[in-house]
């Protein structure tokens, strides 16, 4: 494929460009893309050239900002996509979704401090916005914040007790403090409530499972506990090799994993 094609999604494509374009031949598109249709591909690129067309019609617009930020987040532009997250807070600075979102770019591109802050304004400005709460949960663990992140988790089970990605992250963070009791409590639990809202090509649940085994090894419950079903599931949604349940591999690799653990 030329370089014209593979920088498809920085560009202005026709929809004869669309048409002809095969995501899974170009090597240079983040992960995501490989897994999307040209219509997919399509879509997001009309997306941002419609946000864009609004945005000189009314630069000041911070929803227009909003909404074309993740669109560039999507094809690593990094650049593009803080700037326009920082210009719809910017231009609405009451907007906890536009803060929960700026701090959530902030902190892929490890910009923790900052992100935070972001975060931070988020939650003040609506005390029951459980992402954002989540998102900062995620981002006091990066700082080593592991009891404020605990506390955050427990505020999102508090006002959502079938907030599955609180229950997760929750999970991580007894792991880390070594709780695996209640590691496995909530692992468990979200396991239970189900992969929630997430990207398509991904299920949130493969590591909770993977690391629910873990756990359960650790504990000495590999049998009660039902440790290699869970390793199972996490090679079956991993897409690794997956021959039979409690296979002799499964119960070597879960071995490895108590060694490691």
């Amino acid at each position: 494929m030329d370089a014209s094609k593979s920088r498809l999604l920085a560009k202005h494509p026709t929809i004869s460009d669309i048409s002809k374009y095969n995501p899974m031949n170009d090597p240079n598109l983040p992960p995501f893309a490989r897994n999307l249709s040209w219509q997919d591909i399509g879509r997001r690129v009309e997306a941002k050239e419609y946000w864009k067309t609004k945005m000189k019609q009314n630069p000041g617009n911070a929803r227009y900002h909003h909404h074309v930020a993740p669109l560039y987040g999507e094809i690593n532009d990094t650049r593009n996509e803080i700037k326009h997250h920082k210009l719809a807070v910017n231009y609405n600075p009451g907007s906890a979704n536009a803060r929960n979102d700026y701090g959530l770019a902030l902190y892929k591109q490890g910009r923790y401090d900052q992100a935070e802050l972001q975060l931070q304004e988020a939650i003040s400005i609506n005390r029951k916005h459980t992402t954002a709460m989540n998102n900062l949960a995620a981002v006091l663990c990066k700082k080593g914040k592991f009891t404020k992140a605990q506390e955050m988790c427990e505020r999102v089970i508090t006002l959502d007790s079938s907030n599955a990605m609180a229950h997760r992250n929750i999970a991580k963070i007894f792991d880390i403090l070594g709780n695996t009791r209640d590691a496995v409590k909530h692992n468990r639990i979200a396991i239970q409530l189900g992969p929630g809202i997430q990207g398509r090509t991904h299920h949130p649940d493969t590591m909770t499972y993977r690391n629910l085994a873990r756990q359960l090894v650790a504990r000495g419950q590999t049998d009660s506990g039902h440790a290699c079903e869970h390793y199972d599931a996490y090679r079956a949604l991993a897409y690794k090799v997956n021959v039979l349940p409690n296979s002799e591999k499964t119960k070597e690799l879960l071995v490895r994993t108590k060694t490691k653990f």
